[in-house]
C-alpha cells in the first residue's frame, strides 16, 4: 500500500452500601447504579413554571415560549455508530466489519447509572477514536476501486478528480455527512485539499477523512434558521436531523433530506407526514427499547455466577444449559411488552404496569414464570393468577445477580427510577459501625428479618423506611424473579441448604401517601399506578433520554405535555410523539 498522506491540521488534538444506608444519597439504583434522576419532585410539579403553553396543548405549536438553551452536543456513542454505518451503507460498505477494531476503541458513554446520552464529555480518547475511524474509513474507500466508485461516483479513481467530480461527491456524500448542503467556503476548502494532494487516490482519501473529522459530522450543529441571535426556528435540514436523531438515534434518510430540500418539512402537513413515517419506522422501536433498558437499568447482568450457592439456588432450572437464554429473553420480554402497548395497540402506562400477559417466546424464561412460551400467533398466555402484574414483577427488573434477593436494591430502584423520588442523603461519617456490610446469612432468619435488623438503627432508618417496605413486598420473588411463598436459606460459601422459611411479604410502601398494607407485586404495582407519580416520572426520564440533558424550568411545559398524554389521553404512543409536536422541538435558543 502506498504511503498515506494526512491532510494538514488533522491531528487528534484538534477536536476541540453500596447495599445499605452507607452510600452517598442513601442508595442509588438497582445494582448500586445511580441514575441521577430524582429531584424530589416526583416529576415536574415543583420546578418553576413556564408560560410556554399549558398541559392541554398537545398539537403543533404547544409550549411555544420559554425554550431552554440548547447546548452544542457531540453525537452520543450510539448516534455516532449508527450515523457512521448509515453514511456508508448506500455504497455497500459495512463499517461494523471494515472498522471493527476501531469501533471497539470508542469510549462508552457513561451516564453514571442513567442515560448514556447525558454523557457530554469530549476527551482525548474520543478524539483518538474519531481519528482512527476517519483514518480507517478513508483507507477503505480510497484504496478499494469498487468502494471508491460507490462513494465518489464513476469519475472517482486514481487520477486527480476534476472540480465537477468533487462537487458531485460533496452534493451526495458531503451533504449526508454534514446533514445539510455545504457552504461555498466549505466547498472551497475541500477543493483545495483535494487539488493539493499528490494524486487522485490521496485526494479522495483526504476528502473522506476531513468530512468524518469535521465538527459538522461529529456534533449536532444547528446554526441555520429564521430568528435572531438568541432564538430561531430551525431550518429544514436541522429539523430533519433533530427528528431523526430523536426517534432513530441516527442521521436523516433520503426522504427526510428530500423534505428538507423542497421545504415541505417546514409546513405543518409536511412535518406531520414525516413524523408519522419516522415514528412507524422500526428504528423508532429500537430507540424506545433502549430507553427502557437505560431507564430501568435492564441488561446489566450478562452472565450468571458459578458459585456453589448459586448452583444450589438454580437447581431445577435450565440455567447453564448451552441454549439457555434467560438473560437475553428477560430483556427481550420488556421490549415486547413496551412494543405491544405502544406500537401494536394504543396502550397506557397503567396497562404496561399492570398487564398479566406473557409475551416471551423463550421456553427457559417461560419455565421460570410457569407459563407456556408464546409463538407470536393468537392470544398470548397470561401469568398464573395472583402472581404478576406488569414491568415491576418481571424477571428483567427483579434479577439481582446472585442467589440473594436484595430488597434494598429493589426498593431504591423503584423509588428513584419509576417514581423519581430523591432518597434522603445521610452523613456517611455518622453511620453505625459495619453499615456497609451485608447482613450475614442466618438459617433461622429470612432475608427480610436480616435486613430489618440491619437497618433498625435510627441513622439507617431515615433512608430505609422509604426503601425497605417496597423491597419486602417484592420478597415474593426470588433472585431469579421466580414467584415464591417461602424462602430457601442457602449458605453463601458452601451452597448447603440451611432451612426453608415461610415469607412475610406484607408491608406499607406508602407510595400513595397512606398506610395501606400490600402483600404482593400486583397490589404494589397498583399502588404505583394509583399514586399518579409514574406518569410525570416517565415524562421526565423520557425528556432526559431524548434531549440528552437534564430539564430546566423552561422545560416544565414540555414535560407536562408528555405527562398529560400519559394520563388524560392514557396513551404511551401519543406521549412519545408529543415532544416532537411541540413548537419548542423546532426551535433553538442559544443564549
Amino acid at each position: 500500500m502506498p504511503s498515506q498522506h494526512r491532510p494538514s491540521g488533522a491531528h487528534p488534538t484538534a477536536l476541540g452500601l453500596a447495599l445499605l444506608c452507607g452510600t452517598a444519597g442513601c442508595y442509588h439504583g438497582t445494582n448500586a447504579h445511580d441514575d441521577g434522576a430524582g429531584d424530589g419532585t416526583g416529576g415536574t410539579e415543583a420546578s418553576g413554571g413556564s408560560d410556554g403553553g399549558t398541559a392541554d396543548d398537545t398539537g403543533v405549536g404547544a409550549c411555544a415560549d420559554g425554550v431552554s438553551i440548547a447546548p452544542l452536543r457531540r453525537l452520543s456513542e450510539a448516534q455516532y455508530r449508527n450515523t457512521l454505518a448509515e453514511l456508508f451503507a448506500p455504497a455497500g460498505i459495512d463499517v461494523a466489519s471494515d472498522a471493527a477494531t476501531e469501533l471497539d476503541r470508542i469510549p462508552v458513554d457513561d451516564g453514571d447509572g442513567s442515560f448514556g446520552i447525558l454523557d457530554t464529555r469530549v476527551s482525548d480518547l474520543h478524539a483518538r477514536a474519531y481519528y482512527r475511524l476517519a483514518d480507517r474509513m478513508a483507507d477503505v474507500v480510497a484504496y478499494d476501486p469498487e468502494n471508491l466508485t460507490a462513494v465518489g461516483g464513476s469519475c472517482a479513481g486514481p487520477s486527480m478528480p476534476d472540480a465537477a467530480c468533487i462537487d458531485a461527491f460533496l452534493d451526495d456524500f458531503g451533504l449526508r455527512a454534514y446533514r445539510r448542503p455545504l457552504t461555498s467556503d466549505e466547498r472551497s476548502s475541500l477543493h483545495d485539499i483535494a487539488t493539493t494532494s499528490p494524486d487522485g487516490t490521496e485526494a479522495w482519501r483526504s476528502l473522506v477523512f476531513m468530512l468524518l473529522m469535521s465538527p459538522q459530522f461529529l456534533y449536532h450543529v444547528e446554526l441555520e434558521g429564521e430568528g435572531d441571535d438568541a432564538q430561531y426556528e430551525l431550518d429544514g435540514y436541522a429539523l430533519a436531523s433533530r427528528l431523526s436523531f430523536h426517534f432513530w438515534q441516527s442521521m436523516p434518510d433520503a426522504d427526510l433530506f428530500a423534505a428538507a430540500a423542497d421545504g415541505s418539512i417546514l409546513t405543518e402537513d409536511g412535518y406531520l407526514a414525516q413524523l408519522d413515517r419516522v415514528f412507524e419506522d422500526p428504528r423508532t422501536q429500537a430507540t424506545i427499547d433502549r430507553f427502557y433498558d437505560e431507564w430501568l437499568q435492564l441488561g446489566w447482568l450478562t452472565t450468571f455466577p458459578t458459585t456453589p450457592a448459586f448452583q444450589t439456588f438454580a437447581m431445577g432450572t435450565t440455567i447453564g444449559e448451552a441454549d439457555a437464554d434467560h438473560l437475553v429473553a428477560a430483556q427481550d420480554e420488556i421490549h415486547a411488552l413496551q412494543r405491544h402497548f405502544t406500537f401494536e395497540q394504543d396502550g397506557s402506562l397503567a396497562d404496561l404496569l399492570m398487564t398479566d400477559l406473557s409475551l416471551t417466546a423463550s421456553p427457559h424464561l417461560a419455565q421460570l414464570y410457569g407459563v407456556a412460551p408464546w409463538d407470536g400467533a393468537g392470544e398470548p398466555p397470561t401469568m398464573p393468577a395472583g402472581q404478576r402484574a406488569g414491568l415491576l414483577t418481571r424477571v428483567a427488573f427483579l434479577l439481582t445477580g446472585n442467589e440473594e434477593s436484595h430488597p434494598v436494591h429493589r426498593g431504591a430502584a423503584l423509588r428513584e427510577r419509576v417514581l423519581c423520588e430523591e432518597l434522603p442523603q445521610p452523613d456517611p461519617t455518622q453511620l453505625p459501625p459495619g453499615a456497609l456490610d451485608q447482613p450475614p446469612v442466618d438459617g433461622e432468619k429470612t432475608t427480610r428479618q436480616r435486613y430489618e435488623e440491619k437497618t433498625a438503627d435510627a441513622v439507617c432508618n431515615g433512608c430505609h423506611h422509604a426503601i425497605n417496605p417496597i423491597g419486602f413486598v417484592l420478597e415474593g420473588y426470588d433472585a431469579l424473579g421466580r414467584h415464591r411463598t417461602e424462602e430457601t436459606i442457602i449458605d453463601s460459601v458452601s451452597g448447603e441448604i440451611l432451612a426453608t422459611l415461610p415469607l412475610d411479604t406484607a408491608a406499607t410502601p406508602a407510595i400513595t401517601g397512606d398506610d395501606t398494607v400490600v402483600a404482593d407485586g400486583i397490589a404494589l404495582s397498583q399502588q404505583v399506578v394509583d399514586s399518579g407519580k409514574a406518569e410525570p416520572c416517565f415524562a421526565q426520564q423520557y425528556f432526559r433520554a431524548t434531549f440528552g440533558r437534564s430539564e430546566a424550568d423552561e422545560d416544565t411545559c414540555l414535560i407536562e405535555t408528555v405527562t398529560t398524554e400519559l394520563t388524560d389521553n392514557a396513551s404511551i404512543r401519543s406521549a412519545l410523539r408529543s415532544i416532537a409536536l411541540a413548537a419548542t422541538f423546532r426551535t433553538r435558543r442559544v443564549m
